[in-house]
């Protein structure tokens, strides 16, 4: 009788035990696994994790190993009713307790959104993430989250009833690495690349290695620029020189225009007074207008050298001027306006229309 017996010993097993299951098969709705008892122990769909859209034919295999929790030791078919959620919980309290007390980074799952926030599946826990603590910067959709991983810290525990994590926490730490890594390294006059990362009405902010720089409107270009988009798009990768480090107050300061020479130190001798130009209004002041005859250099046109009321003209416009000075130690040009219909604007026009060729022949 005993022999028989210890043929057919099978381990006992309660409610509330925490066992190992091997999975034997895979069903639409759950899951087999032997648990070494006399019963296969069946666990549901929503019993084998927190995921509600969970494909159990992705998610697990044949001969996987997991750890169950005994929910009922027979069911009205013979069955065993276990959860691998339940288990899942148990075994997690420990950890999660630990990572609470001592600011451990764990990883997880954004399962599903709720109002304020996400769901997270967190070590088989259930964890609140609030809007505001997701990521550092403003989320629009949380959506867009659902079924990615995140990083976390707890930042609230109560065991079996509350879980709070924030993602934020870790990002901020890891920024702050990255800016202390980036300004013991950073000096000023480096060429260094980066990305675009925002764009505003007085400059353009950098992203050269997890900290921010930003390029004032004023060092995109030599010339005046009036929208940055049309310049910098973000997303753009750039060279970018440093002009400026302030540890102090964490600030890099940028610039594109430093990387090509200086428009006055190149046209040394290319203008001349007397010469007849055509250029563009960039600016109406109320003693006369400035404007750019070429990127990054302009000349003054006094209001007592227009020929028309000043209010009538307007920035953007071409006009015909005639270069009455130029000083290039204090780079300075003084204009005047020339009527197209004057015959000194046609003559002198024809004469600059003249190539090489022509006067040697």
């Amino acid at each position: 009788m005993s022999n028989f017996m210890d043929e057919y010993n099978f381990n006992l097993i309660h409610s509330g035990d925490i066992v190992k299951g091997k999975i034997i098969k895979l069903l639409d709705d759950g899951v087999i696994a032997d648990i070494g008892y006399k019963s296969d122990a069946y666990i549901s769909k929503d019993q084998l994790s927190l995921d509600p859209n969970i494909n159990i034919y992705n998610s697990f295999k044949e001969g996987d190993e997991i750890d169950l929790y005994i929910i009922k030791r027979e069911d009205e078919n013979g069955n065993v009713v276990a959860s691998k959620v339940k288990a899942d919980i148990e075994m997690a309290n420990e950890k999660l307790d630990a990572a609470y007390k001592n600011g451990y980074i764990i990883n997880g799952k954004v399962i599903e959104v709720v109002k304020g926030g996400v769901i997270a599946d967190v070590l088989g826990v259930k964890a609140f993430i609030p809007a505001s603590l997701l990521d550092v910067q403003y989320i629009k959709d949380l959506n867009d989250y659902v079924g990615k991983d995140v990083r976390v810290k707890i930042i609230e525990h109560i065991p079996h009833k509350k879980l709070v994590a924030s993602q934020k926490a870790v990002l901020e730490e890891e920024n702050m690495r990255k800016k202390e890594d980036l300004f013991s390294q950073i000096k000023e006059g480096q060429i260094i690349e980066g990305t675009v990362k925002n764009i505003t009405k007085f400059g353009a902010f950098i992203d050269v290695g997890g900290v921010d720089g930003l390029i004032p409107i004023s060092e995109i270009s030599w010339g005046r620029i009036k929208d940055i988009s049309e310049v910098l798009k973000v997303g753009d990768m750039v060279n970018v020189y440093v002009v400026n480090v302030d540890k102090d107050k964490d600030r890099i300061t940028l610039s594109l225009r430093n990387l090509i020479p200086e428009p006055w130190s190149i046209i040394s001798g290319k203008y001349k007074i007397g010469d007849i130009i055509k250029g563009k209004i960039v600016s109406i002041t109320t003693f006369g207008v400035f404007v750019e005859i070429e990127p990054g250099i302009e000349g003054l046109l006094h209001k007592s050298n227009l020929i028309r009321k000043i209010k009538e003209y307007s920035e953007g416009t071409e006009i015909i001027v005639e270069i009455l000075d130029v000083d290039y130690d204090n780079k300075k040009i003084s204009l005047k306006e020339v009527d197209k219909n004057n015959e000194v604007y046609e003559l002198k026009s024809e004469e600059l229309n003249v190539s090489i060729k022509d006067r040697i022949e």
